[in-house]
């Protein structure tokens, strides 16, 4: 459901509950466990699951049969059936975010496959529109929410570099976000609010992930975690930021998460390798992304909850043909997407369905008949879409 910002063309993305009394919210202590699915593809060898939302319909893209060019995809609820996007006149096309009216935002060449293009498809996987550029040749969708604004980044007319942009409301016309200084900026995800998250080159040249004031205002530069560099990827109903950013000497990276409206970024620290990105964040504050696993290779997707980094390869059952190597998205509802390796070292889109609910810690349990005496519960319905 939360986007990351990986596109074609740049090769080179709960409920929440608030009482009227002063209680601190019920606590969670425990990992869920998941369900595994594959997503498989359509003809091909390889697919890539991008985005997710609170129906576990998954966004992303797939080879086709001859492996020569890539389709976007949405898949059925629950990951069932994956429907081909098609193009918007080119070869290929991605799918990086998707929304809960199953409008999804990614990249696609367009005729002549000289140049490529944002996109944003109807509802369910709906005919494709060209969003078009800001003047330059080239545009990629990388998030959308819930009324349909998408953000992503563009080419600008003579102008090197992209500049983060947000659309208008289901698709609408694009607005120019500028930058921190420099010359270039990539928007990565976008909530409810319109508060864009991505990162931008500052006047020093280097790039630090921001966050924009709501429908998409100003760029407000989030730091690093003493290093050089930081990249934001997903933001959720709160505006807390998830990425990653380089520590102090700059050899290393660490995923983090912000506090609320772009505040301190805390270090999500590692899966005991040397680096971690963090790469989707839901309204609870889960995050998502993968990770150097020591003595190991290859990343490993991870869920950040409750304080705690935890492999996802734990967390489905033993003996599983996957490799689950970089989560991308997390709903609201908990559906994990991304991809992993098989046995055959092809890359898999896949979703995590959870199968256990985190246990409340005993001293966070407040009993209803003790709310019902001192008050009212007033519950607010926090939806941010909509992940990719």
């Amino acid at each position: 459901m939360y986007n990351s910002r990986i596109t074609l063309f740049r090769l080179a993305s709960f409920s929440l509950f608030s009482l009227t009394t002063a209680f601190v919210p019920l606590a969670a202590h425990a990992a869920p466990s998941y369900t595994l699915k594959d997503l498989g593809t359509l003809g091909g060898s390889n697919s890539f699951g991008y985005g997710v939302n609170n129906s576990g319909q998954v966004a992303g893209y797939v080879y086709q049969a001859n492996d020569n060019s890539g389709h976007a995809f949405l898949s059925g609820a629950n990951g069932g059936v994956l429907k081909d996007l098609g193009t918007i006149g080119g070869t290929s096309t991605a799918g990086y975010g998707v929304n809960d009216a199953g409008q999804v935002t990614g990249v696609s060449d367009v005729t002549g496959n000289i140049t490529s293009h944002a996109f944003l498809s109807g509802p369910n996987g709906g005919a494709l529109t060209d969003l078009g550029t800001l003047g330059g040749n080239n545009s990629a969708g990388s998030g959308v929410n819930v009324s349909g604004q998408v953000t992503g980044y563009s080419n600008l007319h003579g102008i090197t570099g992209t500049h983060a942009f947000l659309s208008a409301p289901n698709g609408g016309a694009l607005r120019d976000l500028g930058t921190l200084g420099g010359s270039t900026s990539v928007g990565a995800s976008v909530n409810d609010a319109g508060q864009v998250a991505g990162d931008a080159l500052n006047t020093s040249q280097f790039h630090h992930a921001f966050l924009s004031a709501p429908n998409g205002g100003a760029l407000k530069d989030l730091g690093t975690l003493n290093g050089n560099t930081s990249v934001g990827n997903g933001v959720n109903f709160s505006g807390q930021v998830t990425g990653d950013a380089s520590l102090a000497g700059d050899t290393v990276t660490h995923a983090f998460l912000s506090a609320p409206n772009g505040g301190a970024l805390q270090d999500l620290g590692t899966l005991g390798g040397s680096n971690s990105y963090g790469y989707g964040v839901n309204d609870s504050g889960q995050v998502v992304g993968f990770a150097d696993v020591k003595g190991n290779a290859s990343t490993h997707a991870f869920l950040f909850a409750n304080g705690v980094m935890t492999d996802l390869n734990s967390l489905i059952a033993p003996g599983s043909d996957l490799t689950l190597n970089q989560a991308t998205s997390i709903s609201n509802t908990g559906f994990i997407t991304g991809y992993g390796t098989n046995s055959g070292g092809q890359s898999r889109a896949f979703l995590l369905t959870p199968i256990t609910s985190p246990v409340p810690e005993a001293s966070s349990v407040i009993s209803l008949g003790l709310l019902l005496t001192l008050g009212s519960l007033s519950v607010a319905l926090r939806r941010r879409m909509r992940r990719v």
